[in-house]
């Protein structure tokens, strides 16, 4: 897929005359990074040009209507093969993560941060604005752009961390040589014009951040400010009657069905299913309508979710974790990797939901965690009560809370 343009957009400002935000993707699998900047795009429409450079298209149509041009950018994908053909660990660090990306290659570095100062320099950027962006961000930095990292919280650490931390401490082995890695950031990018970095979580260290989560699912909580936080990037509607629904909601929005237990599960666990699985092969998907499921074709309204579900099956995906908590239903989650399992142990804390680890757990087992859920009354209890006590927070339009955020980095003749 190639430039997205929005007529709509251009139409607004004459090129030149608006201050221009550059969204920026380069890692991470889900839909829920696109829908993210898509947030920032319409909060600020009427106020600025944006531009968004993904690292995938495949989600691009969410958030052209609300950008100038919408258009492939450098993108930091997973080496998942590579670490299961080394027989690696789980990332225990965020530095894992990085490395596991390309962090650690210096010429993919210094490639990749170049071809973001061109596309800045070129479309005259005056904001960026970064989810699991780092190269974005080095970039801005070099270019004495102001940038702010948007997301989770999970990977975007606070100000003066030496190092990344461990987050579960049964997956504590650490892979990624931090200092190595520092070493080679500075060496691609110091000739480039990045001031010398001592510490690897500096590769963050921007204008800002603008953190979208719950405090309690934030693994930094503990060293953010309390009005860090803005709410997390999930539809939200009234729980009203949550969990009468006669269905159980599947979002399995990757590669989870790739393990052939958990289709075997969904087939044969004898729930009702209403489905959303964008990365499914339809092969698979064939199977499940076969088997008495209903599989959407595109995403499923959240009213219709709150309406229609008792249970929730997902990956412990935050935005969808946020939905479900807003909404008021139980989940039962299935994390693919370390981020998910983080959010997934979190909810379950909670009482609201059940985590099935490591995710090629085996169908019975997953079938009898999901009746296990779906007839517990006690955590159906505890997601409506969360919900109540959620509600302010998750309810709010997210637009003027985003635009104090933002508009303090534009031009000031843009502030007005």
């Amino acid at each position: 897929m190639g430039a997205i343009a929005s007529s709509e957009a251009r139409g607004r400002s004459v090129a030149g005359m608006s201050p221009r935000i550059l969204l920026a993707w380069e890692g991470g699998a889900g839909r829920g990074h696109v829908v993210t900047l898509g947030r920032v795009a319409r909060a600020m429409a009427g106020l600025a040009q944006c531009d968004a450079a993904l690292g995938w298209m495949t989600h691009a149509e969410e958030i052209a209507p609300w950008c100038t041009q919408v258009f492939p950018g450098v993108a930091l994908p997973y080496d998942r093969a590579g670490r299961a053909a080394r027989g690696a660990p789980p990332n225990a660090t965020w530095a894992d993560y990085l490395h596991d990306c390309g962090l650690g290659d210096g010429a993919r570095l210094k490639a990749n941060v170049a071809w973001w100062l061109d596309t800045m320099a070129r479309r005259a950027i005056d904001l960026v604005v970064g989810d699991y962006a780092p190269c974005a961000l080095l970039a801005a930095r070099i270019a004495g752009i102001p940038a702010l990292a948007i997301g989770t919280g999970y990977g975007i650490p606070p100000p003066g961390l030496h190092r990344f931390p461990v987050f579960l401490p049964d997956y504590a082995v650490r892979e990624a040589d931090e200092a190595a890695m520092v070493a080679t950031v500075n060496a691609a990018l110091g000739p480039l014009g990045l001031p010398r970095l001592h510490h690897l979580p500096e590769i963050y260290a921007g204008s800002g951040a603008i953190v979208r989560s719950l405090p309690f699912l934030d693994p930094y909580a503990s060293a953010r400010e309390p009005d860090a936080y803005l709410p997390p990037v999930a539809s939200y509607v009234p729980p009203g009657a949550a969990g009468a629904g006669t269905r159980v909601f599947c979002y399995l929005s990757t590669t989870e069905l790739a393990h052939a237990g958990l289709v075997e599960a969904l087939i044969g666990c004898g729930l009702p299913l209403l489905c959303y699985l964008p990365g499914a092969d339809p092969a698979i998907v064939a199977q499940l309508r076969a088997a008495g499921a209903e599989v959407a074709d595109g995403p499923v309204p959240v009213a219709t979710i709150a309406a229609s579900a008792r249970l929730m099956l997902n990956s412990g995906q935050h935005g969808t974790v946020c939905m479900g908590l807003g909404a008021g239903l139980p989940q039962v989650c299935i994390p693919q990797h370390l981020e998910q399992l983080h959010v997934a142990r979190r909810l379950a804390e909670t009482g609201a939901a059940r985590v099935i680890a490591p995710r090629h757990a085996p169908a019975e087992v997953i079938i009898s965690t999901l009746h296990a859920a779906w007839n517990d009354q006690a955590m159906a209890r505890r997601a409506r009560e969360l919900a109540a006590d959620l509600a302010p927070v998750l309810a709010q339009d997210d637009g003027p809370l985003l635009r104090p955020r933002l508009m303090p980095w534009l031009p000031t003749a843009a502030r007005g």
